[in-house]
């Protein structure tokens, strides 16, 4: 596995396969300029001249402490959206697709491993909710509305430790 890959990314990835699949007249790279709305913060005046709903999103990765292959860290999805329904949608969506643990992880290695490339040597042993907080205003009444969920994983990381310097001389 090429190890600049984050797990984040496949829970990324993820997230948006399944909002096209359960709401892809919303959820289509084509309402975006080809663009798939799930973007990190820096990136979401690119998204600033469409109008339908969008994702900004953030992680954070942690070790777990007990075997250096095992990993652990959460991804946050800041939802955004100016149709309150569409919203609660969006968000039972992915609160439905996150929660199951276990056979979340199993969905999301099925997914991962049909990608293949440098999706291969990342295996997700649980993924759960964090927490969701539902649609609140973002300025007025009537305006855009936003929506958190937290995602939170474990994972087990396989790499070519050859590929990785790790034996590095500082000059003194």
């Amino acid at each position: 596995m090429d190890t600049v890959v984050s797990p984040a990314y496949f829970i990324r990835l993820y997230a948006w396969e399944v909002l096209k699949r359960n709401m892809g007249d919303v959820w289509d790279e084509e309402n975006y300029g080809d663009l798939v709305p799930i973007v990190p913060v820096a990136e979401e005046p690119d998204l600033s001249e469409f109008t339908g709903p969008h994702i900004v999103w953030g992680y954070a990765s942690d070790s777990t402490g007990r075997l250096f292959a095992q990993n652990g860290g959460s991804v946050t999805f800041a939802v955004y959206d100016d149709d309150f329904r569409r919203l609660t949608k969006t968000m039972n969506i992915l609160q439905a697709a996150f929660e199951r643990q276990d056979e979340t992880a199993r969905d999301i290695n099925k997914y991962s491993t049909s990608k293949g490339g440098a999706f291969i040597g990342v295996r997700f042993g649980s993924v759960w909710i964090g927490f969701v907080e539902g649609g609140t205003p973002e300025d007025s009444e009537g305006g855009r509305q936003s929506a958190l969920i937290n995602i939170n994983y474990e994972c087990f990381i396989e790499y070519d430790p050859s590929k990785l310097v790790t034996d590095v001389t500082l000059p003194l």
